[in-house]
């Protein structure tokens, strides 16, 4: 091969190289290893589209700016997802990039409970308040609004777990219901905590969650306090991390003081405890 056109050629060599490099991205998972009903975080180093998305279990999740050549997305992993090592995609022009979440096994508690039988089967007109109100926190749940979030996340009260997340409770032998939040001691009046910025979507009076708050931290994230005894805010205001939102008290279908707490992501319902892991 002539000297010129040998030159010619390891240009152009180095010149794709050079651009592939430039333009490639890198994918990281925080943490690598989840049990169901955990959240984790995904982050895409590099220039990428602004429209790329996410693909994990055959559902695309949005990325998000947070810093140059750095998006980020939070992904739930559902409480009925079977253990295995799972894919995260991300297309990035011509080229599909990957990484892998382990989803470890997990034995969740099952408790059995006696209630008062007007506490596990509802009376028709309770049914169907109950069901009104489900659908309007759904219809909540799908809305994905722009990121407010930020750095890590807080606990809403300094008090302990009194129950945790995904225990099994069978009723009376008959009924079987899954806990999708976290119970928080406290006695009447003691304060809670916005556990991270965001804007206040609902706070109403639900025939289940009593007094219940619902704070919009964006990319389909909302936080949910339930059982007050008082709000502190109301729907429409915007909140900074440890704001106090309201009360601890004992409202809705409760028996004692104490706080549930509960976490949705993408209308997932996933571990509150486990966003407190993440760093940011």
């Amino acid at each position: 091969m002539p000297k010129l056109a040998y030159k010619i050629l390891v240009a152009l060599i180095f010149t794709l190289l050079t651009f592939s490099n430039t333009h490639a991205i890198s994918i990281q998972v925080q943490p690598n290893e989840v049990v169901p009903g955990d959240v984790f975080l995904l982050k895409i180093l590099g220039n990428i589209d602004p429209d790329t998305q996410a693909e994990f279990m055959d559902h695309k999740f949005a990325l998000y700016p947070v810093a140059e050549d750095l998006f980020i997305a939070l992904l739930p992993v559902d409480i009925n997802t079977d253990p295995d090592k799972y894919n995260i995609s991300v297309l990035h022009g011509e080229v599909k990039y990957h990484a892998k979440l382990h989803v470890k096994a997990h034995e969740f508690k099952t408790i059995r409970l006696v209630l008062p039988e007007e506490k596990v089967t509802l009376s028709p007109k309770n049914q169907e308040r109950a069901v009104r109100e489900a659908s309007l926190l759904k219809k909540i749940w799908m809305q994905n609004t722009e990121k407010i979030w930020n750095q890590n996340f807080i606990t809403p009260t300094d008090t302990e777990l009194s129950e945790v997340f995904g225990v099994k409770r069978i009723m009376n032998e008959k009924k079987t219901s899954i806990h999708r939040g976290v119970d928080y001691r406290g006695k009447k009046g003691t304060p809670v905590r916005a556990i991270n910025a965001g804007t206040v979507s609902l706070n109403d009076d639900l025939f289940f969650g009593g007094n219940t708050l619902v704070v919009d931290h964006g990319m389909g994230l909302y936080s949910i306090y339930m059982h007050l005894s008082k709000f502190n805010v109301s729907a429409g205001d915007k909140v900074d991390k440890g704001k106090v939102v309201g009360f601890i008290g004992s409202s809705g279908r409760s028996t004692g003081p104490h706080l549930h707490m509960s976490v949705k992501l993408g209308g997932v319902s996933v571990n509150p405890e486990s966003f407190y892991k993440l760093e940011f």
